[in-house]
């Protein structure tokens, strides 16, 4: 059932935050008008609407965003223009002052059932282009963007990865063709348009799956392994996924290909190597690479800050000519990687003026005629380079003026410009002097840079930081918002924000480890914990529990206790004597216990000895129930564990309710375990 509330609608586009959702602006009006229409009831949440266009009898349903819209107005995305069929020239007459007629849409609410199904059909191939984590990313848009799904319509999310629109059909819904898709669990299926459309969709997946370089593999440590590039567009990737922390990470690219540069454009910088910890590496997007390096090598000392939470390591290797063949190793020394050093020269050497070398006086004259005669130095200071005087300094050895980068063929060289003296702007706005500073730049605090959400677990962009304190509490801008979310605490049950979650439980913990040691009765053959029982805790002196000290209570006045040890030595006599009558006694001061365990009876004599000796000495043994005495062989069994002092398995014990007799014992033990790991205090623990 719907009621209007508002009929006559401008329509001004929205762009920007809006461009991909269906939640329209209403004007205050409309919200004043469904107050007054509530009365005392509380509106629904989420409000719905419906959205019809009378002049092409076309509609759609969607949630609304806020209530401040001029009068008559209502603005709403591309998305449902598109749906309503409002051409973009009406869209530009509605705002616009030139006299021309804005469409008229009517705008009803509508509640909507929550949804528990939905079939989507992609109309492109560009989800294909998206990560194996798509279907959290569609999860992420539908739960930030839309609040209703109609039967028919299309809608669009958008690839942070790659920046593209990917547009999905809505081909069915359950329970009806309109549904809410707020705070309910949606089971989402993908499915293709047609039969052609789906072998489109698999060979355009197994053409990229085809390709070579695309395919992650296995590196290993002190393991070369070597690829030819035969396009200029290939990358080879690979993942270190285990290697010792407290060593550096050496990585060296040696290229194959460079001793033929005399005949290609090839020198051994033809190839680079860029490292990554959470993502393919690219030419923009590397944390560490071999393009500032001569020798191509990368060492990361084990030190670095980017190494300390990084499951694995990925390489990926890229060429600026083909073909081209490379060998990758990976090794870890014991220190920091020694430079090899020149050999020291010997006092009686001389410097060759032509090519600066230093050769023995009885070859010098030799060398230096011969070299004056056949060689070329370049004369870049600095060089070094030596090449044949018949041939000349080629045309492919260049220096760079910005700074002291040299190399020997063009393809090289242009690389070198294009990655450190060409200007770079980053997908966030952010321009930068080189790519190598876009590289840094997209592998840490780039907004769109993509992680995996600590608390949602979706593949998002992290956003920029709002405060100091995010940065210091390690926390990317989208967490500390995802984070207000809250939860309740799995041990207090109070409501706890997600992001503070973490140092919520470790107050836990650290009341955990900073508990007193429980009080357990005095008797030896009780294991009630004396603290959990108010009752007994501070009303005798013998540290008893209630329940074994009702039998020795009376309310005559006993300053001296003289009356108290005689109910003692009283309650002892009738042990020993009489007895419990219990069958699963094993009490030995209780002549059914004593009989129980087959131990000798004790003639009357031995009877007042021992209960003498009991009365003195302080020890208190009194025969207790049958639950008592199956929790006492729990605490005993768990004991021999040796992992906790006795007073917490006791308080473990009575804290699960064990000792009825129905209770299964390896449940039982299941339960005090569980609730020790999680309350107790261990013994390598106590400080």
């Amino acid at each position: 059932m719907t009621t209007p509330t508002s009929s006559t609608v401008l329509v001004p586009r929205i762009r920007g935050a809006l461009a991909h959702s269906d939640r329209i602006v209403l004007p205050q009006s409309v919200l004043e008008q469904l107050l007054s229409e509530a009365g005392r009831e509380s509106l629904p949440s989420p409000l719905t609407f419906r959205v019809f266009n009378p002049a092409t009898n076309a509609y759609t349903h969607c949630g609304v965003r806020e209530f401040s819209a001029p009068e008559s107005t209502v603005l709403i995305s591309p998305q449902i223009a598109s749906t309503l069929g409002v051409s973009e020239k009406q869209l530009q007459a509605s705002s616009t002052q030139d006299g021309s007629t804005p469409p008229v849409l009517l705008v009803s609410k509508c509640d909507l059932p929550k949804g528990t199904f939905v079939s989507l059909c992609p109309l492109d191939t560009n989800y294909l282009t998206m990560d194996d984590n798509w279907k959290a990313l569609l999860e992420s848009a539908l739960q930030a963007s839309y609040t209703t799904l109609t039967e028919g319509q299309t809608f669009s999310i958008v690839n942070p990865a790659t920046r593209e629109a990917i547009t999905l059909l809505v081909n069915n819904l359950q329970p009806e063709k309109a549904v809410c898709i707020v705070e309910t669990d949606l089971t989402v299926d993908i499915t293709a348009m047609s039969e052609d459309h789906a072998w489109k969709s698999v060979a355009h997946r197994d053409a990229k799956r085809k390709v070579e370089s695309g395919k992650v593999a296995t590196i290993s440590q002190d393991a070369p392994v070597r690829g030819t590039f035969s396009d200029l567009s290939q990358v080879f990737l690979f993942d270190l996924k285990s290697w010792d922390r407290s060593r550096p990470v050496i990585v060296e690219l040696e290229v194959l290909d460079a001793g033929d540069s005399s005949e290609r454009d090839i020198d051994g910088r033809a190839a680079d190597v860029f490292v990554s910890i959470d993502e393919h590496p690219s030419k923009d997007y590397f944390l560490w690479s071999t393009q500032t390096d001569e020798k191509n090598v990368i060492s990361i000392a084990p030190s670095n800050s980017f190494l300390a939470t990084a499951e694995k390591i990925t390489l990926a290797v890229r060429s600026c000519v083909v073909p081209l063949s490379f060998s990758l190793m990976v090794s870890q020394e014991e220190g920091i990687v020694e430079q090899k050093s020149a050999p020291a020269p010997q006092s009686e050497s001389r410097q060759c003026p032509n090519c600066k070398q230093l050769f023995p006086p009885r070859t010098f004259q030799l060398h230096t005629a011969f070299c004056e005669r056949n060689n070329l130095l370049c004369p870049h200071l600095g060089c070094g380079r030596i090449f044949r005087r018949q041939d000349g300094i080629p045309a492919s050895h260049w220096h760079c003026d910005l700074d002291s980068f040299s190399c020997d063929s063009v393809s090289t060289k242009e690389k070198h410009i294009l990655a450190h003296h060409t200007l770079a702007t980053c997908v966030c706005g952010e321009s930068f002097p080189s790519q190598q500073h876009l590289a840094h730049h997209r592998a840490t605090i780039c907004p769109q840079k993509l992680h995996i959400c600590r608390f949602c677990h979706l593949r998002l962009p992290q956003e920029s930081r709002d405060s100091q304190s995010d940065l210091l509490a390690g926390y990317t801008g989208h967490e500390f918002r995802c984070g207000t979310r809250t939860t309740d605490c799995p041990r207090c049950n109070r409501i706890v924000k997600l992001r503070d979650l973490d140092s919520h439980m470790q107050l836990h913990e650290l009341q955990r480890v900073s508990a007193p040691l429980p009080r357990i009765c005095a008797n030896a053959l009780c294991v009630r914990v004396i603290d959990d029982d108010p009752a007994a805790a501070n009303s005798n002196s013998l540290g008893l529990c209630s329940s074994c000290f009702g039998p020795l209570y009376s309310p005559m006045h006993d300053p001296t206790g003289a009356r108290l040890k005689g109910r003692i030595e009283r309650r002892y006599f009738i042990q020993l004597t009489t007895g419990c009558k219990r069958s699963y006694c094993t009490n030995p001061a209780c002549v059914t216990g004593r009989t129980n365990s087959n131990l000798p009876k004790l003639a009357p004599a031995e009877v007042a000895a021992m209960v003498k000796e009991l009365t003195e000495g302080g020890k208190l043994e009194f025969c207790v129930d049958d639950g008592m005495t199956r929790r006492r062989r729990l605490v005993n069994w768990i004991g021999d564990d040796n992992e906790f002092a006795r007073p917490w398995i006791c308080r473990a014990v009575g804290e699960v309710r064990v000792g009825g007799e129905d209770d299964d014992p390896t449940s039982s033990e299941a339960k005090a375990r569980s609730w020790l790991v999680e309350n107790g205090v261990r013994i390598t623990e106590v400080r």
